[in-house]
Formats: C-alpha cells, structure tokens, sequence
C-alpha cells in the first residue's frame, strides 16, 4: 500500500526536503483514491516520505522496514547486521553506516542512485529521477522490452540508476562517502542421495514458516486461483491453524464464476470447502477511456512489464479492497521448479528470459540501430550446472526480481504484499532439492495434493485473454497515435514503426473482452502433446517463432510513453492523451 524514498546526505538537508518529498509522494499517488497522510522525516542529514503508509510499515528513527520479516528481532534497524528473513524493502541507518538491503528474490525491488553529495534509495524509479532532477535514458531496456516485455536484467528506465540485486544489501560509509555492496549468490547445491526423505524435510520446512507467519487476518486477504499455488498458501495455513478470520477473492470476466474448469468457479469451491468467505472482482473493461486505462497502468507500474489483461478494470479490484481498508494480501509467487527442458533455448523460454534473435520479426534487430541485447554473465549457463539447476536459478535470479516484482509493484500503491514461499527458509530447502523434485513442481504438487480437499485443478484462466485485449479498437487506435509522435521518431527508426504498424490486427465484432474465455485450438493440442514432443519442435525450429504484432506494438508503446513520461515530468501526472 506504499511507495518510499530514502535520502542521506553529505551535508545537513534544507528544509524545502519536506516539500519535495510530499511533491513527490502526491506524484507516485494513483489518480483513483483518496490516499492516507504521507509520512515525511527530515531529520539533518537524513530524509524519507512514505506516499499511502499502511500500519504494517516500522519506523525506527531513521530506518524504515516496507513488507513483512519473520521473527522480528530487535536489531533490524541497524546497518550490517544479519539480513532478516521474509518479503521487503529495508533501509537502515546508524551514526556512521546506512544500509539497504532486498530479500531473497529482491521480490519488492530497491533502486539507489549516489553521487558526490547526495545517496538516494527508494522503491519508485520515478521518485529518485523526481528528487535527483533530469533524465538519461537508458537504450539498454529497449531490446530487453521487446524480447521479455519487461525492463530487463536489473536494468532501469534511467542509466544513472542501480536495481539492489536478491539477498544483498549496498552499504555507505557516511564519512569516506564509498559504497561497498554484500551479495549472497543464488546458489543451488542439490542433494541428490536417494535414500533422504526430502518430502518430509521440505513439508516440515513450509509448516515451520507458515507457524512463523503472524497476519491481522481482518485486514489481509487471500487471492485464490485454481491452481497449486494459492491452493498451497491455503491448505499450509489451515493445516497450522492460521485460517480463522481469513477472507479470500478471485478475480477474471462476468462469465467466468459459472465454468467449473475455471479459475473463478475452482476457487469459490475452494473457500467453501473450508468455509471461508469469498468474494469474486470483474475486471471486464471499465467504462473509463482506454487511455485512463494505460496511464494509470504505466504510472502505477513505472512500466516495468506488459501484462495488462488483469488490469482493463481501471484497477478497480485493487481501490476496492483499498477503500474496505485491506492492508494487504498473500501472494503465491514461487520458486519450486519449471516445467520439463531440452536445451538451453527451452530453458529461456520456459522462465520468459528470450531474446530478440529467438523471433523471427525481431532477429534483425540491430539494423534498426535498436542496441545488441546482451545476457549478463552471472546468468549464463555454469560449466558443470545442469539444465533443470540454471533454469530454477534463472527463474530465481530474473523472473521473481524482474517480473513477479514489477507485477507486484502495479498493486503496492493499494496493498502490502507477502510472499510466503518466497522466504529464504522455503527457497534454501527448495535449493537442496534434486532436480526432479523441482521439475514441474513435483514435489510441491505432491504435498499440496496430500494436504487438499478432493477439488479439481482449473484449466482455464478466469481473466481475458490478453491478445484479445490488445486488438480491441481503442487500443489499436492509441497504440497507433503513440508510435506516430514526435517521441516515437527519437526512439525508433522509421522503418521499424513502419513494419510493425503495419501488421496490427484489430478484432471484428463483439468486444473481445465480454466473449467467454475459451481454450484455443492451438492451447488443445499443445494441453494433449507431450512436453518433450513439445520442446523436440522447438529446439528444431527455435528461430520461427513470432512475437504477435499487437503485443510487440504495444511493447513498444510502453517504451515510448515512459520515455516521454520520465523526460518532461517533474511532479506533475503524466499528460492524458485522447
């Protein structure tokens, strides 16, 4: 439900801070809700504002604790000590030290930016550019957006801003004004004994966190699919007699609560059978324009990634449940194990880490003058790793930090977040696991299945089809008018803008997103093929793939639209365009 930025300074802090850091936090602020007071400190040489504080958050003097952490101990405002275990953002600050330090998957992401005067932390990209004035856009982001839909390895909108790596903290020495930064790789040391009983040492280890886990269940939900993760979060809880006073909600189309092998219709049952009260969101395509719509989702997001089928709603889930004073929700991001690979092609393509010479409207990138992508060496292949170790590792090291944390951030302006399976004691016993105990989350889908009632599995995804929302109308049309502008002309050639233009699709008839979800021909036969049948086809022919023409095009009005959105804002919202 918050948005921080932290300041140290060389020298004593004026007090116009105050002002620029309210300015600020009324900037992050989405454009739907009334938000709570900001919490502004300026104490000397030190500063930090808190945009829509909710009650979960500490504050001890100048340090600050955003998300939750297992067996709070009385140390964890002081720089250098023991990196807490949990889901969060934390700053600390002493007389000659301050710290930041990001949880095991940096699942709630930390930026910094330093120069001679001046180290700003904060966990908005815009708050720092806000406070530390102008903008160098970085090109690195380009080929990565278009590859991942996301910003990349790490990497910010602005080149003078760093990401906080998973499990490491970057330390400043207030007098010599150097950094030094402490870093725990991601590591997996897989016990492959056979005789070891490693499903009874990782149930022990998920009930052991879930005990540790203390939530004011009157103000934190549950969001239910119909899958094995949520499912998981649910039967742990029940089975450490934590569901008393719990509340549970699902959201997807109008349609979707009356097909039994959906999402909509398998979670109700779900908090049926365990009696709890359960409510269902539509997030059909509000009434509001389409450009509400976007705006608010790349202000909301700082458009760090694309998936926006969930938020056509104008976001009205996530104000509803702030308006009804929920503090916060119980998210399923995992790291257990992928799905079944062959090569390291599949391997990318399995955690979404793929690159533009992987489709075949992108190989020729670089005669665009787009820059090369280049994969950073902590994510390459190690001599000696096995397929299934780098592609859990990959997911550990990318996806949860650059995905499931962006897509996290979209909801942080309205809710706290906590990632239970993302804890450092779940995902250090998830390292020691053989890798075909990782491999489609066999093991932990065995001891969900053990602990859950006799409901079936959701087939179908309760929200629209995001291919359906991007060929509606009025997205076409603003995607369009934004790979026209002026702004589009700095980015891109006029060449490339002119071949994707050109290949956009818009769909004919009923609003796609009113039409009931249902699986294609092609995700039939994909469902009934064996995955290794599946992935022989792939490695065969890895270069024949195509990025749709919709999303690629709207992959690139991300791009656009926060480059013009983070170069001419100081603290005004960005412009609606018609």
């Amino acid at each position: 439900m918050a948005k921080s930025i932290w300041v140290c300074s060389r020298k004593e802090l004026p007090k116009s801070v105050y002002n620029d850091l309210s300015d600020i936090c009324q900037a992050l602020t989405p454009d739907n809700i009334i938000p709570a007071e900001p919490v502004i400190q300026v104490n000397g040489k030190v500063a930090f504002g808190i945009m829509n504080p909710t009650r979960t958050i500490s504050i001890r003097g100048n340090s600050l604790l955003m998300g939750k952490i297992l067996d709070e101990k009385e140390n964890w405002h002081i720089p250098m000590e023991d990196f807490p275990d949990g889901s969060y953002a934390l700053f600390r600050d002493g007389d000659g030290y301050c710290e930041i330090v990001s949880d095991p998957v940096a699942s709630r992401t930390i930026w910094y930016y330093m120069d001679n005067e001046v180290f700003v932390a904060s966990t908005s990209q815009r708050a720092i550019i806000l406070f530390i004035g102008g903008f160098e856009f970085n090109e690195e982001v380009i080929p990565w957006m278009l590859s991942t839909g996301s910003l990349g390895p790490r990497l910010s909108w602005d080149k003078r801003i760093s990401q906080l790596a998973p499990d490491s903290s970057v330390i400043l020495d207030k007098k010599s004004w150097t950094t030094r930064q402490v870093h725990n790789p991601i590591h997996f040391s897989t016990d492959q004994d056979p005789d070891k009983n490693h499903e009874e040492d990782f149930l022990n280890t998920l009930k052991s966190t879930f005990r540790s886990l203390e939530l004011n269940f009157d103000d934190w939900v549950l969001p239910l699919s119909g899958g094995y993760d949520s499912r998981g979060i649910l039967c742990l809880l029940h089975e450490t007699g934590k569901t008393k006073d719990l509340q549970t909600i699902t959201w997807g189309l109008k349609s979707s609560v009356h097909d039994k092998n959906n999402d909509a219709w398998v979670a109700k049952k779900l908090a049926e059978t365990f009696d709890l009260p359960h409510k269902y969101f539509h997030t059909d395509v509000t009434e509001e324009p389409m450009h509400k719509i976007l705006n608010r989702f790349l202000l909301n997001g700082e458009g760090r990634v694309d998936h926006v089928s969930g938020y056509m709603d104008g976001f009205k889930i996530w104000k509803t449940l702030y308006d009804n004073n929920i503090q916060g929700i119980i998210r399923g991001d995992v790291g257990f194990g992928g799905m079944q690979i062959s090569s390291p092609f599949t391997v990318r393509r399995e955690v979404g880490f793929q690159l533009c010479t992987d489709f075949i409207n992108l190989a020729n990138y670089t005669d665009y003058k787009i820059p090369i992508q280049k994969i950073p060496e902590y994510l390459e292949l190690k001599p000696g790793e096995s397929l299934e170790t780098w592609r859990d590792r990959l997911y550990d090291d990318f996806r949860l930090p650059t995905v499931q944390a962006a897509l996290s951030d979209l909801k942080l302006s309205y809710v706290e977040i906590v990632n239970p399976f993302l804890f450092r004691k779940i995902l250090g016993s998830v390292r020691e696991l053989p890798d075909f105990h990782r491999t489609g989350k066999t093991l932990f889908k065995k001891i969900v299945n053990f602990l859950s009632p006799d409901i079936h599995y959701a087939k179908i995804d309760a929200t629209a089809k995001e291919q359906d929302i991007l060929k509606q109308r009025s997205f076409v049309e603003l995607i369009r008018q934004e790979l026209t502008s002026n702004y589009a002309e700095k980015i891109f050639a006029e060449e490339f803008l002119k071949s994707v233009l050109e290949n956009m699709t818009v769909a004919q008839g009923k609003n796609a997103q009113q039409q009931k979800n249902k699986p294609s021909l092609k995700s039939t036969i994909k469902n009934i093929m064996p995955i290794w049948l599946i992935n022989a086809i792939r490695d065969k022919v890895p270069a024949t793939t195509k990025i749709g023409p919709n999303l690629l095009a709207f992959r690139i009005f991300i791009i656009i639209r926060m480059y013009r959105l983070l170069s001419t804002e100081k603290s005004e919202k960005l412009p609606e365009v018609p």
